[in-house]
């Protein structure tokens, strides 16, 4: 295993070139979303290059060098980032006719089938127009008709712009689009969609495509499913053929690598390469420049994606050394490869995928050789120790990842890749081989796609056991500042070890290495001073809460949970109370969907660890669902319900899970308080009433809890789905309504009251919590309404999820 001196590669002027250029990346991200904390991280930037210039640890040169690339990755993000001038977008929002070319091969999913499309026009009523960019066509619907690579198309849809976060800690889903160059997205009929014939896409990446189609015929052709999924997957890293439980089998195991084409993957091409060069009995330059071109030919077929662009570069780079007599500089490698990929686009920098590729590969470069060493001293054969340690350098450098990413900790993914890396050699040689000797030899390539089949299954069984207890972990993900610390004090031990490994050695006298070197080999030296600044950094972040403690405010979340109704309230005693939660509808098959995609990453994105109370309003799936998931999961200290319970089996199956956890269960009921302990902070429910309302159009509507929270001078009524008659029932029972923010009922749907409703609530803001309906929501009529009674109304369809802000006073909405 190639080893590395990270106090070299300090010094290597490529790696602190590609550090610069990310560093502008980052800031560039930061310059969109946070303006002035980004120009403040420039000037502290500033300030310490010149700092170091004038302490001469840093020549000029050297300083200008790194913030002319600091300002190159800021500036190829903030383009890449932006729209396109004239793009498809300047098109949403309206029907159109758009003709293009599909630039990739149909991705089939269990509802719909997706097509990456290359924009040439679009037409209005008004004129037709050449325009830029790329859309993902999304067509729903049981018949399917597939449109293949090359082929042009005429669509008629409507462009729509893709939402963005949604939530806090929810998915980006514009920047990921965005960072796999698609501008906007079409939603067409079937009947929609007409061909026009073969396009313009490119005689080599058609030439791509064509092959790798062809090899996925002949692996459907000769193994059974779900094994063709699984050897497609691992050859060309298509996992959406997979079904979505051995996908989560993979992900639970820590082993979802195998099915994304990476080093492993490229490295392991090369050796059957220059194995069967070696096989030949092939000698001298030409079996390495064919190595490479093949190399590049493999990720190229594979779709070039970030991973096994890196690992092609790097193995390029390598073999290129080798057959020009030189030393490969590992570090360089590395850097040269991440900056091919970022310059070609820097958006990738923020892609999970580019994040867990680089992260283990630097660590298997920099923490094998330690760990090697100790298993070694364990007197560990070799053979054993040697994969044992790549495995889990690779492992420690992806985890912290894992956890701020997915939540959750494959907690034995060790065990589980000592398991299945010796099974790919074989499996990508039989496949990959079988699959191509297959195209021109059928009767000697199917036996070898075969005979993957017995690999490909242990594998499956292997990957089936994850699903045991305790393998796949949910965890709270650490915040980007502790993230961050993690990688940089793993560094920072990495960086000790090999100097002290290095003793007073130098490869250059003293007098010509760097100063800056030379201080941090200083600070090595003295085990107390680096033990200090430790110590320091960490009673830094303990006490930080503590010396520069959060203001006493009160912050309401009304989440973006679609057609539904969630909101989250953080009181300043510490008391978190979850009103509704949320759901898909039941023909869905799951409503707690919304739960385990949304709540429980916000949940934990903000470290909260337990629910003191959760209010449902009434049994609707829209209202109750997400709390599916939570429930044995997130603690709860109290659920308050409707005294209506409804016939939904969903939501029999809350409660009998709630008893089965030992959750108390209390039926609202107008007039009692529920308070968190604080004088300021409380709770008061205002219906349904003791005698409930009985022979309305919706019984369960109008039975809905509504709940009026207090703090300060500030109030906060929540309402359920009441309509006219609990409505009716509120205002003739002269309850008091007034309130400053209102989440409007039923989702915004009209009832003949809500003049005089709202004139009693008298809000200064309203919530209207909605999604795609349909229903007419929310009704004009209520709109016009709120806007009669003077309030500012908020949409989370159309805003995402809104922040409320009170310090009991005044209100701060984001």
């Amino acid at each position: 295993m190639p080893r590395s001196d990270p106090i070299a590669d300090v010094a290597r002027p490529l790696v602190a070139v590609v550090i610069s250029y990310i560093a502008g990346i980052v800031l560039g991200r930061l310059y969109l979303n946070e303006p002035v904390q980004a120009a403040w991280l420039l000037g502290l930037l500033l300030l310490a290059a010149v700092w170091f210039v004038f302490r001469k640890l840093l020549s000029l040169y050297g300083a200008v060098l790194f913030l002319v690339a600091l300002a190159a990755g800021g500036a190829a993000f903030i383009f890449a980032a932006a729209p396109r001038p004239n793009g498809v977008l300047n098109w949403a929002g309206g029907p159109v006719y758009v003709e293009g070319t599909v630039v990739d091969e149909p991705l089939h999913y269990e509802d719909h089938t997706a097509y990456r499309l290359r924009v040439e026009t679009v037409e209005t009523k008004e004129a037709r127009f050449n325009v830029p960019g790329t859309i993902l066509v999304k067509i729903y619907g049981a018949a399917r008709e597939d449109y293949w690579f090359g082929e042009r198309l005429r669509l008629r849809g409507e462009i729509t712009e893709p939402k963005g976060v949604r939530n806090p800690g929810g998915f980006d889903y514009r920047f990921y689009l965005r960072s796999q160059g698609i501008d906007a997205l079409i939603y067409p009929k079937p009947i929609q969609v007409d061909r026009l014939g073969p396009g313009e896409a490119g005689r080599l990446a058609a030439s791509a495509v064509q092959l790798r189609s062809r090899m996925v015929e002949k692996i459907e052709a000769n193994l059974p499913s779900p094994a063709a999924e699984l050897l497609i997957a691992v050859l060309f890293g298509q996992r959406h053929r997979l079904p979505d439980e051995i996908r989560d089998n993979f992900t639970r195991s820590g082993a979802g690598h195998l099915m994304a084409v990476s080093g492993l993957h490229v490295g392991l091409v090369a050796s059957l390469i220059l194995g069967f060069w070696r096989r030949l009995g092939l000698r001298g330059r030409w079996p390495l420049v064919l190595a490479i071109g093949l190399i590049f030919a493999y990720a190229y077929l594979t779709g070039l994606r970030p991973s096994a662009l890196r690992a092609a570069v790097m193995l390029s780079l390598a073999l290129g050394a080798l057959l020009l007599d030189r030393d490969h500089d590992l570090p360089t490698a590395i850097a040269l490869a991440a900056l091919i990929t970022l310059v070609y686009n820097p958006l990738l920098l923020f892609s999970v995928g580019f994040q867990l590729s680089y992260a283990a590969t630097l660590s298997i470069i920099y923490l094998y050789p330690p760990l090697q060493a100790g298993l070694r001293r364990l007197k560990i054969p070799a053979a054993i120790s040697s994969l044992t340690a790549v495995t889990a350098a690779a492992q420690i450098g992806v985890l912290p990842l894992c956890a701020y990413h997915f939540q959750h900790l494959p907690a034995g993914a060790l065990l589980f890749n000592l398991l299945l890396l010796p099974l790919m050699a074989p499996l990508v040689g039989l496949g990959l081989g079988g699959a191509l000797v297959s195209l021109a030899v059928p009767a000697v390539g199917g036996p070898l796609i075969w005979a993957s089949r017995p690999l490909l299954e242990l594998m499956l069984l292997i990957t089936a056991a994850a699903r045991l207890p305790g393998f796949y972990r949910p965890v709270f993900p650490p915040h980007i500042f502790t993230l961050v610390a993690a990688y940089i004090l793993l560094a920072a031990a990495l960086f000790a070890y090999y100097q002290a490994k290095a003793g007073n050695r130098s490869a250059q006298p003293p007098k010509e290495q760097n100063k800056l070197m030379l201080r941090l080999r200083v600070i090595c030296k003295r085990p107390a001073t680096a033990a200090g600044f430790t110590l320091a950094l960490a009673v830094l972040l303990v006490w930080a809460g503590i010396v520069f403690p959060a203001s006493p405010e009160l912050t309401i979340t009304f989440l973006d949970v679609g057609q539904g109704a969630a909101a989250l309230v953080e009181a300043p005693c510490g008391a978190v109370i979850l009103i509704d939660a949320g759901g898909d509808p039941p023909y869905s098959g799951d409503p707690g969907r919304v739960g385990e995609y949304t709540l429980l990453p916000f949940l934990r994105s903000k470290g909260i660890r337990r629910l003191d109370l959760v209010l449902i309003s009434h049994p609707h799936e829209d209202h109750f669902g997400g709390l599916l998931p939570l429930i044995g999961v997130m603690p709860i200290g109290q659920m308050m319900l409707s005294p209506v319970a409804g016939d939904s089996p969903y939501y029999a199956a809350l409660l009998a899970e709630a008893a089965l956890e030992g959750v108390p269960v209390h039926e609202a009921s107008s007039g009692e308080v529920w308070s968190c302990g604080a004088e300021r902070c409380a709770l008061e429910i205002l219906g349904p009433p003791r005698e409930l309302l009985r022979g309305t159009g919706s019984d369960l509507n109008n039975n809905s809890v509504v709940a009026r929270l207090h703090f300060g001078e500030v109030s906060a009524l929540f309402c359920g789905d009441i309509e006219d008659p609990a409505v009716q029932y509120l205002l003739e029972n002269r309850v008091d309504l007034a309130a400053q923010i209102l989440l409007v009922p039923h989702h915004g749907g009209n009832f003949s009251l809500a003049p005089r409703f709202f004139q009693a609530v008298n809000p200064d803001c309203a919530v209207i919590s909605v999604g795609a309906n349909t229903f007419g929501h929310p009704h004009p009529a209520i709109l016009e309404s709120l806007n009669a009674a003077g309030a500012i109304y908020y949409r989370t369809d159309q805003h995402g999820a809104i922040i409320v802000r009170t310090d009991g006073t005044s209100i701060t909405i984001q």
